[in-house]
């Protein structure tokens, strides 16, 4: 049933991609569709609840940097959520992009030029999470953490901001240096 989504996955832009969507997420469960985002390396989204509500903590209780973006593939998301206008924009994210993610385009620590903002690919995987299951169920759950599935990131991968700057939809992306 979701195996459109790794045929997808590979065929996506591996050199240059582009941002289709990005999402603001001021609150738990709170997410707002906006043109611009700005990144700070050490606030993450300005206005999103990362520095907050993050899941993954350093050692001293501060956020990890690991996961101060979460970025997906649309085109992939769209094969879990189906095609009603805009679910595909309530997994969760902040960045759709149409841009290849798996392993062998794009190894950790990658860093990917977005307008004048560069994100390091971290090495903290999504490999989706129990909000996931309650949207679109144990089966899309289990196809993503399929061992075979894995390193094709379905699910998208976290980024870390290593220099601040502004993103905007349409912007492409690039990995760089």
């Amino acid at each position: 049933m979701f195996s459109k989504a790794c045929e997808i996955a590979r065929s996506a832009p591996r050199e240059v991609g582009t941002i289709e969507h990005l999402i603001n997420r001021p609150e738990e469960g709170v997410h707002v569709p906006v043109e611009s985002l700005t990144l700070d390396a050490a606030e993450g989204i300005i206005g999103d609840r990362w520095k907050s509500t993050a899941w993954l903590r350093l050692d001293d209780g501060a956020p990890d940097p690991r996961v101060q973006v979460s970025m997906t593939n649309t085109r992939v998301m769209h094969c879990f959520t189906g095609d009603a206008p805009g679910a595909v924009y309530g997994c969760g994210d902040n960045l759709y992009v149409d841009f290849c993610l798996t392993e062998e385009a794009l190894p950790v620590g990658t860093h990917l030029q977005m307008g004048d903002a560069i994100l390091e690919l971290s090495d903290e995987v999504n490999d989706a999470c129990g909000k996931f299951v309650q949207r679109y169920g144990a089966e899309a759950f289990r196809f993503i953490r399929d061992a075979d599935n894995m390193p094709l990131r379905l699910r998208g991968v976290f980024l870390r901001i290593h220099r601040s700057g502004t993103i905007q939809v349409g912007d492409t992306i690039t990995a760089v240096g």
